[in-house]
């Protein structure tokens, strides 16, 4: 049987020429669908039982990916704190809050991330983070991820995962995703790879089959399903 790293790259391939094929405007259609249904099923009750504005991570879209700007329009307008990432050395992202889509500028690979002057969400408030999304290249409906293979949300969300170790709630790791994203059979993982708890999609909400319960501790609904 072939190793799982050998898995990840056959799969890695396969699903980086499914995303090219898809037309601009069926992405754009999805994911104008999947930020809707987001903010409408997660984010607006999340307000609600969370009292005000939410702490929301969320990477900058890039080429074929699913675009985030409609899901960061709405944060913003809705008065959220929104996070975005910066690659810095050493393999590391660091969070920093934006007012403005303005405030972003060209970073590695040409990928928008944060301007000099934007200030810096440290490691030592990531227990403030209500939502986590994350990009991706395929999933499953057990929470299975796989991204680019170089490892920069596994490190991050360990980084998370260490910081709300003083009881604070875990905050929730989503992903918005394109139906073609989703495959049948199960993402290989392996120890370090952190799973997801939903997906956002034009079809629909995806609850992880197999997530914590205690994530849907928080308005969003009382046990994992999936439509």
């Amino acid at each position: 049987m072939r190793d799982i790293a050998a898995q990840k790259r056959e799969l890695r391939d396969r699903m980086k020429a499914i995303r090219s094929r898809v037309s601009t405007a069926s992405r754009k259609e999805q994911s104008l669908a999947a930020s809707r249904l987001a903010e409408n099923e997660v984010l607006s009750p999340l307000r609600l039982s969370r009292g005000g504005r939410l702490n929301v991570f969320c990477y900058m879209s890039f080429r074929d990916e699913p675009e985030t700007m409609p899901l960061i329009h709405t944060c913003l307008k809705h008065g959220d704190r929104v996070l975005v990432p910066k690659v810095n050395e050493g393999r590391k992202l660091t969070l920093h809050e934006m007012k403005a889509i303005d405030e972003l500028t060209p970073g590695v690979w040409g990928i928008l991330e944060p301007g000099d002057d934007m200030p810096l969400w440290p490691a030592a408030r990531y227990e403030e983070i209500d939502i986590i999304i994350v990009p991706g290249l395929a999933y499953d409906r057990y929470g299975g991820r796989i991204g680019y293979g170089g490892g920069y949300y596994d490190r991050f969300i360990e980084q998370v995962s260490v910081a709300g170790k003083n009881g604070t709630i875990s905050p929730i790791k989503a992903s918005l995703a394109l139906m073609e994203q989703i495959v049948p059979e199960r993402v290989p993982m392996e120890e370090h790879d952190f799973r997801l708890d939903m997906l956002f999609t034009a079809s629909g909400m995806i609850y992880m089959k197999g997530s914590s319960e205690g994530i849907y501790g928080n308005g969003i609904r009382t046990s994992p399903d999936t439509f």
